[in-house]
């Protein structure tokens, strides 16, 4: 195999595997309303909406947050009326029909609340309501759509790295010829032989993980979709290079819109005041309105109505107390928005500076690390050919390259989900990601006793 086959070789599989046919990048950044970091794929919207139409968490907040509006039209309506019989006797004797003030009377009583506060409690139960469903199912849409975006992408990334590995295999057995060619006419020794068999072989154990770890990762992205785990998942994506970022004061808006704890906050805040108008009116009185017949046997009937009032003569130590509290209550849930605010503030301005640095990494791979080590490669195998370096620099370099390149996959994969994180509005902070490919050794026992290692078998961990 000629250097310059060898060089067609590797440019054909560095594009094919870490820029990826078709692209990612042919789809353009979520534009419907707030500006998104993440893009929108095609499969991947549609594995979103089957996850949110089937996710039971989503169908339990959902439950919680109609239960919490059920409770609006008991706030808004008046208290149980009561109705009481009452016999009144004139006399030791038992005297109805003959004493005029004997009688057996009944008697209807309806409280009735000062104007103004069943409305005020129903407006703080609505509120409670609205808080309940912006901040229980709104958080639980977004984590459940985070989750299944990051495990999309982990799969596209354990896929590329097992395409990854295939090409490394490919790129072995044509070294491995070179080697037996040279060994052939004399130029080359059987061990330079030998290692590259093994090398070609070792391969194959990478590939059973890999493959186990690809399973894998389409079980977790079936699982949190809610298919059958061992279904197929039918996509040609890639991982691809995607430079496109919103700018941050547009994110910092959107996260802002997006928020379920802000938007939660808010509906807690004006619910806080509804109860701080109603604990105002506490300090008024109520009513009760009563009336009724009574009957007094063969004399003639009589009716009665009244009007009574409650006496909030204990307002120093009951509701002015509870006046206090709901001022306090108001005061502190105000504090917990701006601290709530500054915090999702914190962590998108976070996630964007790591999203930024994943794309100028993987920039920076793209454009210089990977050319290099392609060229470096290229060197080291027509070195090699004319006898001028040993063919431990050949497997030095193609070592290098291949972590590179896993790396640089790990590196889009990471940019992915960061995109995903800064979405999701979450004012917990995101997990560090790891990116995909160990280390590779310098010294020449260290390359020649792990090489096989250095395409990175397994996928950068989830954030969680």
């Amino acid at each position: 195999m000629t250097t310059h086959r060898l060089r067609n070789f590797l440019s054909g599989a560095l594009l094919a595997v870490a820029a990826g046919a078709p692209v990612l990048g042919q789809s353009p950044l979520q534009s419907s309303g707030a500006a998104r970091a993440t893009f929108t794929d095609r499969g991947l919207e549609d594995l979103v909406s089957e996850a949110l139409a089937k996710n039971p968490d989503i169908a339990a907040s959902a439950a919680t947050a109609e239960a919490a509006g059920f409770r609006i039209a008991p706030a808004r309506t008046l208290p149980d009326p009561f109705l009481a019989l009452n016999y009144q006797n004139d006399g030791w004797a038992f005297s109805l029909g003959v004493q005029d003030m004997t009688f057996l009377g009944l008697v209807f009583a309806q409280p009735l609340p000062w104007p103004g506060k069943l409305r005020l409690a129903g407006e703080e139960a609505a509120f409670r309501a609205e808080e309940v469903k912006a901040g229980t199912v709104g958080r639980t849409r977004l984590a459940v759509e985070a989750r299944v975006r990051r495990a999309y992408y982990e799969y596209l990334l354990a896929r590329s790295l097992l395409d990854l590995i295939e090409d490394r295999s490919r790129a072995w057995r044509e070294i491995s010829t070179i080697t037996r060619e040279r060994y052939a006419v004399g130029l080359g020794v059987q061990q330079d032989v030998l290692r590259a068999q093994v090398e070609v072989l070792r391969l194959d154990e990478a590939r059973a993980d890999q493959t186990a770890q690809v399973a894998n990762r389409r079980t977790e992205l079936n699982r949190v979709v809610g298919r059958p785990q061992d279904a197929p998942l039918d996509t040609d994506q890639h991982l691809e290079y995607r430079p496109d970022v919103p700018a941050l004061d547009a994110l910092l808006i959107a996260v802002r819109d997006r928020s379920p704890e802000l938007a939660a906050a808010s509906h807690g805040i004006e619910a806080d005041r509804s109860r701080v108008e109603l604990a105002k009116k506490d300090l008024l009185p109520d009513f009760v309105a009563s009336g009724g017949p009574m009957y007094r046997g063969g004399l003639d009937p009589m009716w009665q109505v009244g009007l009574g009032i409650t006496l909030p003569i204990y307002a120093g130590s009951r509701q002015k107390p509870r006046l206090e509290a709901a001022k306090a209550e108001l005061h502190s849930d105000e504090s917990l928005y701006s601290s709530a605010a500054l915090e999702l503030e914190f962590r998108t301005r976070e996630r964007f500076r790591n999203l930024d640095a994943a794309l100028r990494v993987a920039r920076l791979y793209r454009e210089g690390v990977l050319p290099t080590d392609e060229l470096s490669l290229e060197s080291a195998v027509a070195s090699y050919r004319t006898g001028k370096v040993p063919f431990v620099t050949v497997l030095e370099a193609l070592t290098t390259l291949y972590a590179d390149r896993a790396t640089y996959l790990g590196r889009l994969g990471d940019a992915e989900k960061w995109r995903v994180a800064i979405d999701e509005a979450e004012l917990q902070p995101s997990a560090s990601m790891t990116a995909v490919g160990p280390a590779v050794a310098t010294s020449k026992g260290s390359i020649m006793g792990s090489t096989s290692a250095a395409v990175g078998m397994s996928s950068s961990p989830s954030m969680r």
